[in-house]
């Protein structure tokens, strides 16, 4: 019985490190609550004033949702609101982490959008998903299974790999067989037609921008765009490229929402 799959491995803390928020914090976002099965999975709406636009944002694993308070207004400021979630036994979630409870945890997160709109009184008309490194596995499973929920997609120094990334990080090397039914990150990228933006560093020694290099050939989408920050690694993208990944992230969601205004004005 000394066989592992993936759940048991990333729970040998090789992928996943939870950290629960700080008692009696106080965040500047929304306070959100959404069920998923067994667990609630809490999170923060910072609304962007003038927009119809949302970006639904999954962290990295050494993060909470909670840590995003001061990145909020970059994503604001480019045009968006911003909901930043967190996985199970992170931040204010219940539950314990697990891999393949990510995916349908996600899915409740992008059930929820509609009543988290009416929670602030929007109406989101475009609304991303977001990963950043950990978080592009819920973002690109939702951009490829759940595409109706989306307009575009975005990833932070994303893997394409998640076997690959455990052994990287140290943990055993495991087996297609020991996905437990969950499908890598490259495959699913394969069903993704929603308009991609890959922002990566050129340094980053966690994940290899060769990473997204492999996501944004295997992603179907008519527009796709890789963003390479020179020498920027997995934990100072923003340190090192901050000026750029503001502007690509804006023009993106600017360009995404003209698109569909003029593809809906032809239908009419």
């Amino acid at each position: 019985g000394d066989t592992m799959n993936i759940d048991d491995a990333l729970t040998g803390k090789f992928v996943f490190h939870p950290r629960p928020e700080d008692r009696g914090y106080i965040s500047k976002g929304i306070p959100t609550e959404t069920r998923s099965g067994d667990a609630i999975i809490g999170g923060y709406l910072h609304p962007a004033q003038k927009s119809d636009a949302l970006i639904v944002f999954f962290h990295g694993n050494g993060e909470i949702a909670a840590d995003y308070d001061e990145l909020a207004p970059v994503y604001v400021e480019s045009g968006a609101s911003f909901w930043a979630v967190d996985y199970r036994g992170y931040g204010r979630s219940t539950g314990f982490p697990s891999y393949s409870r990510m995916f349908s945890d996600a899915e409740a997160v992008a059930k929820d959008i509609p009543r988290i709109a009416a929670l602030a009184n929007r109406s989101f008309r475009y609304v991303f998903v977001m990963g950043r490194s950990l978080g592009s596995a819920p973002a690109i499973f939702l951009a490829a299974a759940h595409s109706h929920y989306f307009h575009g997609l975005i990833l932070d120094s994303p893997f394409s790999d998640g076997l690959r990334l455990i052994a990287r990080l140290g943990g055993p090397n495991l087996k297609e067989a020991d996905m437990c039914g969950c499908i890598n990150n490259i495959d699913r990228m394969a069903s993704c037609t929603l308009p991609t933006l890959i922002i990566h560093g050129t340094h980053d020694y966690i994940i290899p921008v060769s990473d997204a290099e492999e996501l944004l050939m295997a992603c179907k989408a008519e527009q796709k765009k890789l963003v390479k920050i020179s020498g920027a690694g997995h934990n100072d993208l923003l340190f090192r490229g901050f000026a750029t990944y503001c502007a690509e992230i804006k023009e993106y969601i600017i360009h995404i929402s003209k698109n569909y205004e003029t593809g809906a004005g032809g239908e009419n």
